[in-house]
């Protein structure tokens, strides 16, 4: 699955990646009529608008967007050595200029920490607990994650 959207932020020396993606089908409508590519585009823009980790030291992270979408978290899954991946349920109910999406999809929350360059020789965690102690308190500083739209990013940029 690629990611939808997505964000990098380096905090202290720990350098976090988050990364979000769908699975599923919706239903999108476009009143009045207009071009199928366009409309991709669109709903593409809309599904990815305004989302918002946080939480990310927790077993529970929230996801939230702009377009009320509603996501309900059913597993959480540590995968050494770096990252937690978050699975569960989105309902998506949006509109905007015409365009009107609904329906339930499943996602997938990512996310990877590791020591950024100015953490010089540290070794990666080797278990859950040692990731909890090595990154938590970098983690808990971060309020929240905003995400951009994963093909916006430009070509070489870390997602």
């Amino acid at each position: 699955m690629d990611p939808v959207a997505a964000a990098t932020v380096e905090i202290g020396k720990v350098a976090i990646s988050v990364r979000l993606s769908f699975d599923g089908d919706l239903y999108g409508c476009r009143r009045p009529p207009g071009v199928v590519e366009r409309m991709e585009a669109e709903a593409l823009d809309l599904l990815s608008k305004g989302l918002f980790v946080s939480g990310i030291d927790t077993p529970v992270a929230t996801v939230t967007g702009a377009a009320g979408h509603r996501f309900v978290q059913e597993s959480a899954v540590f995968q050494p050595p770096g990252g937690w991946v978050y699975r569960g349920t989105c309902g998506v109910g949006a509109s905007r200029n015409g365009l009107t999406l609904t329906g339930l999809l499943g996602y997938r929350l990512e996310v990877r920490a590791a020591w950024s360059r100015r953490a010089g020789e540290c070794g990666p965690p080797a278990t859950e607990a040692e990731w909890c102690e090595l990154f938590g308190a970098q983690l808990a500083s971060i309020g929240g994650v905003v995400l951009r739209r994963a093909s916006m990013l430009s070509p070489g940029t870390p997602p």
